[in-house]
């Protein structure tokens, strides 16, 4: 698009008009966050979550986790309610469509299906990741986490190997997290 204006001022009013119709773009994409507990109750921190044109970037800042490498995947059921259990009461993962589990599993993946995490030394993540595989409100007919039973982020005790059944070898869950819609 062409802007002709004879002074610098209307050059300037144009592009502020191009500029605030691309922020206002932005701010018009569905939100929704996360506050994790670990299984004694603790905060252990958030996740922001906006849906894009093809997934959803999830912003990840974690705080008293163990070391290593963390499997951390999106949950059925929007419910962290058990911690002393494991977070059982979130069910299994995002997977209307019944596919195997793991990233690099030729029949898979599920949708709530994600990278691991690397917490480090302190016990900290901060990190963003993206899944084409989920939505917050089932755009493009992935399954919507925001539907409504909802659905968790759930972290467990190990890496997730992209493969094996059910889980990846991930172990028991460590910390839960609801997704909320932001208002």
């Amino acid at each position: 698009m062409m802007l002709k204006h004879k002074t610098p001022s209307g050059l300037v009013a144009g592009l502020c008009l191009l500029l605030g119709a691309a922020h206002a773009n932005v701010d018009d994409h569905p939100r929704a966050s996360a506050s994790f507990i670990d299984r004694d109750g603790h905060e252990v921190g958030e996740a922001m979550l906006i849906e894009g044109p093809h997934g959803v970037l999830i912003d990840l800042d974690l705080h008293g986790l163990p070391p290593g490498r963390r499997a951390i995947h999106i949950h059925s059921i929007g419910t962290c309610e058990d911690p002393e259990e494991g977070f059982v009461a979130s069910g299994g993962h995002l997977n209307p469509e019944g596919r195997k589990h793991g990233l690099m599993n030729p029949d898979g993946p599920d949708n709530g299906d994600l990278p691991n995490l690397i917490v480090r030394d302190d016990g900290t993540v901060q990190v963003e990741l993206f899944t084409h595989l989920a939505s917050l409100q089932g755009a493009d007919g992935r399954p919507a986490m925001l539907d409504y039973d909802g659905a968790a982020f759930v972290i467990h005790q190990h890496r997730d190997d992209h493969f094996s059944q059910p889980i990846g070898g991930a172990g028991p869950r460590i910390a839960c997290g609801v997704i909320r819609p932001l208002e």
